[in-house]
């Protein structure tokens, strides 16, 4: 019976025009996005960083305090003791030590290709005034400097496609539970104020035409967005070629498997304040409720993607109202335990399996009854009613 219903919401909403064009648009979208940034130059005005500088020569510091027409530089003297402190307080974007550029996470690309060339220009200098610059001291001159990276975090292969990575992950989730959990609702209020509902419940019991919404409307969800992650992969190739970390990869599955079970958990709770009210106009004001959680984890989220370690993100990515969100967003960003991945997710499957029973009552006593808006404080009251039988 549950997939007649999932199949019924498949079929009614998957073949309409709206959904179709949606899911090209996010697909041309998708393509577009990642093609643009390739095609537009980057700004002209320089930057402004911190460089630190750990018992490095004299002649090598005031190379680095020039700067260049690209970076405007701040030079911060730090002792061997406090490289990783002042990495790790912000008070430098790196560290320039003798033979090493210590950085707190990801290397930034242009500023590791300035300190780098610097570092090149003043050992070529050096080595010119010491070889008298004959031919072979020439060829000598310009060997290449083996600069050693050093990263506090201990991944060296991870670089800004960690950070890609997780925002596409936590912009994506945030995105369609938003999206299609408001679908899920505005449905529950349309068969509700047209009274089909009525007829539904007369061969089906609520919690089963619950299961059969969230299931149908989730893998049209589940498709729209596997068809935005085939662009975004067909965006990647086509613009440049991308060695993509190992630990990225396994955020491919996770969201996957994330976003059915968050689902699940929100679609649920979306529907059930949806057969709360009985006309359109009143749905966004018993919605505020479970959209703030969402919110919440896409701020945290967001405040997050350099520093994906913090308390915060840890915390949020266990918490079944902001794991959806953070959960593969961590995953992409950092190494986190696999005891840890593996205990969010079985809190957000038995949180989904919870807000399932919930939702079931509420739908068994808030479906039928038509007119003003029923209040939180009423379902309150009617909590020792018995609630429907398995």
């Amino acid at each position: 019976m549950i997939w007649l219903l999932a199949r019924r919401e498949i079929v009614t909403r998957g073949r309409t025009k709206g959904y179709r064009i949606v899911t090209l648009v996010l697909f041309l979208a998708v393509i577009v996005l990642g093609v643009v940034p390739s095609l537009i130059g980057g700004d002209d005005d320089a930057r402004e960083v911190d460089v630190g500088v750990a018992e490095v020569p004299a002649v090598l510091t005031d190379a680095l305090d020039a700067g260049s027409e690209d970076f405007d530089v701040t030079i911060v003297d730090v002792s061997e003791e406090e490289v990783e402190s002042s990495l790790t307080r912000g008070e430098v974007d790196v560290v320039v030590t003798d033979g090493s550029l210590v950085w707190e996470g990801s290397p930034d690309t242009e500023l590791d290709e300035f300190l780098r060339l610097t570092v090149e220009r003043i050992a070529l200098g050096e080595r010119a005034a010491a070889f008298g610059l004959d031919a072979d001291d020439v060829t000598a001159l310009f060997t290449p400097i083996d600069l050693e990276e050093v990263r506090l975090d201990g991944d060296d292969d991870t670089d800004g496609i960690r950070f890609l990575a997780g925002f596409i992950a936590g912009i994506l989730t945030f995105m369609f539970l938003q999206t299609w959990g408001s679908f899920v609702m505005m449905g529950v209020v349309e068969e509700k104020s047209s009274r089909i509902v009525e007829i539904l419940l007369a061969q089906v019991r609520p919690r089963t035409l619950l299961a059969g919404k969230v299931l149908g409307l989730g893998i049209l969800a589940l498709a729209q967005m596997l068809v935005v992650g085939v662009a975004g992969a067909i965006s990647l190739v086509f613009v440049r070629d991308v060695d993509v970390p190992s630990g990225v990869w396994a955020t491919v599955p996770l969201l996957i498997v994330t976003f059915l079970l968050a689902f699940a958990f929100y679609a649920t709770w979306f529907a059930a304040v949806g057969s709360m009210v009985s006309r359109q106009e009143d749905a966004q004001g018993v919605a505020l409720p479970v959209v703030a959680p969402l919110l919440v984890a896409y701020l945290i989220g967001s405040a997050s993607l350099t520093t994906p370690a913090n308390g915060a993100m840890t915390i949020g990515s266990v918490i079944p109202f902001t794991s959806p969100v953070l959960l593969p967003m961590r995953v992409a960003l950092t190494d986190v335990p696999a005891w840890q991945v593996a205990l969010s997710l079985v809190i957000l499957a038995t949180s989904a399996v919870l807000m399932l029973r919930v939702a079931g009552w509420i739908y068994r006593f808030a479906l039928l009854r038509t007119g003003a808006r029923i209040r939180w404080r009423e379902l309150w009251r009617a909590r020792s009613t018995p609630s429907e039988t398995a």
